[in-house]
């Protein structure tokens, strides 16, 4: 049985110690318990976090008919809170972009198919040719090249559970925490580059902590990564450290570029089909005008392109047509392209 909390004692959100968890534990519950080993598996997980443990394993001692908590009840209460923990991050972001939704990156989406998909789709075949699962995928490319959105989009179309791990909760919630064996669980890192850089690069060695315990992670000193994935993002391939890059840990890089120009067609193609779009626009010519643009630059174009519209006309009835894109065109363009032309001293034309 678990004690309630004294009045007046409000929960703290940060993670606790060794010794002060092995003394709520202690305060907490009656039954007679391992509360060193209790201490050591729940690193990283504040109050509030704790005391559902607690209540969990007290729950799995009572279903058993014991009054004593067993190392078995800690370990099925700790596999019940991730999988319970990873429901409600799931639920977060309940709707994610299909694969319909990124324009082009046909080979991109491909090879995350290969990758993810087909060892979960045909197991036996992978098994009788001895091809190693992946732990790690890592696609890196230019800002605004879709990296995230075709991360979304993969993790939407398989469906499995996923947590968005942030930066702080590295060392916290989810290290030490076993995932259930029986789910294919995504743990997706976003800018990467800032969670795990060069080892050296902090002179309070604090980032060297996390590269270690990640690197410890991704090798599975403890067996934790049966059924995991790990899916990164970065702009700057270069700054992360080495040692997560070499295969065993980050297996597949996987480059998302500057759209080609078949490419920025599709991507136009998807972005307009959510606004009101005339049939003068011509998808070919600006495609044939936006070399070295990003999706997110072509965006920013059609994003401009409404507003001019919603300006000049009532907002009901406004349509983006092909001279509103050419009025908005230069002042569109990527600040990298932008400064190619004023040094050239050339004008841009739709025409």
């Amino acid at each position: 049985m678990v004690r309630r909390r004294p009045c007046g004692v409000r929960p703290f959100d940060g993670p606790t110690d060794l010794d002060d968890r092995g003394e709520l534990l202690r305060e907490w519950i009656d039954e007679p318990c391992d509360f060193e080993y209790f201490s050591s598996q729940t690193d990283g997980y504040n109050i509030a976090e704790l005391r559902k443990i607690a209540q969990m394993t007290s729950v799995e001692a009572s279903l058993r008919g014991s009054k004593q908590i067993s190392k078995a009840d800690v370990k099925n209460a700790l596999e019940a809170f991730v999988t319970n923990k990873m429901g409600d991050e799931e639920k977060v972001d309940e709707i994610l972009p299909s694969l319909d939704d990124v324009g082009g990156m046909n080979a991109q989406k491909q090879q995350l198919e290969q990758i993810i998909v087909w060892p979960k789709k045909y197991p036996s075949l992978f098994e009788e040719i001895g091809i190693p699962l992946s732990k790690g995928i890592l696609l890196y490319g230019p800002s605004g090249c879709g990296k995230t959105l075709l991360a979304n989009a993969i993790i939407g179309f398989t469906k499995y559970h996923t947590i968005n791990v942030k930066g702080p909760e590295l060392l916290s919630k989810y290290i030490g925490a076993r995932p259930n064996p029986a789910l294919l669980v995504f743990f997706f890192f976003d800018e990467l580059d800032s969670l795990a850089p060069k080892r050296g690069s902090d002179s309070t060695g604090v980032t060297d902590r996390v590269v270690n315990q990640f690197l410890t992670e991704l090798d599975g000193a403890e067996g934790n990564m049966k059924g995991v994935i790990v899916l990164g993002c970065t702009s700057r391939i270069d700054l992360i450290d080495q040692a997560l890059l070499r295969p065993g840990r980050f297996d597949h890089h996987i480059e998302c570029s500057y759209p080609s120009k078949e490419d920025r067609l599709s991507i136009l193609k998807v972005l307009t089909s959510r606004i009101k779009i005339s049939d003068d626009v011509d998808f070919n010519g600006i495609a044939n005008h936006t070399e070295g643009w990003s999706g997110a630059d072509l965006q920013h174009l059609l994003t401009n392109a409404q507003f001019l519209v919603s300006r000049n006309k009532k907002l009901d009835f406004a349509e983006v047509d092909m001279e509103s894109i050419k009025a908005v065109f230069v002042e569109s363009q990527p600040k990298r392209k932008t400064a190619q032309i004023d040094r050239i001293g050339g004008k841009v034309t739709l025409a």
